[in-house]
């Protein structure tokens, strides 16, 4: 019964409670007009006009409380069909979102596919001819540029070991090794930048911050992919990436050590 009570609306209660009323009226009035004693009461000894006024009684006091009934039922039923259409319409949102997610799940899976073919394609050879494939091309690149960095910052005089200076040498060596190997650079930096923006479409059509495409994308890369995209992202070498580090915080997966503030302050402290 109490859950009955709570799925009247206001209309409804209003127009049964009018129902009742008119119904004990309709009583009331049959009883006070005396009407059964009229109905078997012989023709000449019943009193005239009481069925007259007991039709005038019901039409202007029974059928209006009714008819004011209908009209409160009849916004009770406009007020269920509007729940109705709005539990619809969240439904179908919710069947559309599901939609949604599915489908870019599928784009997303292809183009993660596709990152890992082009990056076990990539190759380096060293001085020895040695290859470097795959994830080890990274490590191979970051180490290129650390031992640049390191060899000619270490041949300068003491007193030219400033924070500028050492700065200027970390980023002219990084965007040199970075230019010599960006022809097999731009597929993998390519595919990622269209990845992300996929990923950051996706959040803004759903409005959904937490999803986690992003975090599946960020745990995949090596500290030496970090280290790539960081100094790419803060050096803006390419136009396409400048939106990467305040949308998805990938600065933030890289650890200190490998930073080029960090490599600046170490060689600065060795003097």
């Amino acid at each position: 019964m109490p859950q009955l009570k709570q799925r009247l609306s206001r209309y409804e209660i209003i127009g049964y409670a009018l129902i009742l009323a008119g119904a004990i009226i309709l009583v009331w009035g049959t009883i006070k007009f005396n009407l059964l004693h009229e109905l078997y009461a012989d023709p000449g000894d019943r009193a005239g006009g009481v069925f007259g006024e007991y039709g005038e009684f019901i039409g202007g006091i029974v059928g209006s409380l009714w008819a004011l009934a209908g009209v409160f039922l009849f916004f009770a039923t406009l007020t269920y069909q509007k729940r109705e259409f709005q539990l619809q319409r969240h439904e179908l949102h919710k069947t559309q979102k599901i939609f949604q997610q599915q489908h870019f799940s599928t784009l997303f899976i292809s183009f993660v596919n596709k990152q890992n073919d082009i990056i076990d394609a990539l190759i380096a050879y060293d001085i020895n001819q040695s290859p470097h494939s795959g994830s080890n091309f990274f490590v191979f690149f970051q180490e290129k540029v650390l031992s640049s960095f390191v060899q000619k910052v270490r041949a300068l005089p003491v007193a030219q070991r400033t924070n500028e200076e050492l700065h200027s040498i970390f980023r002219e060596y990084f965007t040199y090794h970075f230019s010599f190997y960006q022809s097999s650079l731009n597929p993998y930096l390519s595919n990622l930048s269209i990845l992300l923006r996929l990923i950051q479409r996706y959040r803004t059509e759903t409005q959904d911050e937490g999803e986690y495409y992003s975090f599946i994308t960020k745990a995949s890369f090596t500290q030496s992919e970090l280290f790539l995209i960081y100094h790419v992202t803060k050096y803006k070498l390419l136009r396409e990436f400048a939106f990467i580090d305040d949308t998805f915080n990938v600065s933030d997966e890289l650890v200190e050590e490998y930073r080029d503030t960090y490599l600046v302050q170490q060689e600065l402290a060795s003097v």
